[in-house]
């Protein structure tokens, strides 16, 4: 016969676990000490809960793969977008190009 407090405690581990399988696919995090501390002290949850050898190792993993595929993605089109120059600067690399006065333009875009 189950009862309320069992259904709690199940929901407690399927909340934990679904919390730290996010926190490693996030790939922010480098293993599973970090995603504990994550967990108990940002989120208030006991580790325990996720805490045994199996299960150590499955969020080492999804950390190390989540990473992997971070650094191989392109940087999101915000990033480019930064880095490209600004209209005024490539307006004035233009001009410099076409003759205009270099140390005019210099004092403009410093």
């Amino acid at each position: 016969m189950s009862t309320g407090h069992d259904d709690l405690d199940a929901w407690k581990r399927q909340r934990t676990v679904t919390l730290a399988f996010e926190l490693a696919d996030s790939g922010r995090h480098e293993n599973f000490g970090d995603i504990a501390y994550a967990l108990q002290f940002e989120r208030g949850l006991a580790t325990t809960l996720i805490d045994d050898p199996d299960m150590r190792r499955q969020l080492n993993v999804r950390c190390a793969n989540a990473r992997e595929r971070a650094s191989a993605e392109p940087p999101p089109a915000a990033v480019i977008a930064n880095a490209a120059p600004s209209l005024f600067r490539r307006a004035a690399s233009a001009l410099s190009r076409s003759g205009a006065p270099v140390a005019a333009l210099n004092s403009a875009t410093s």
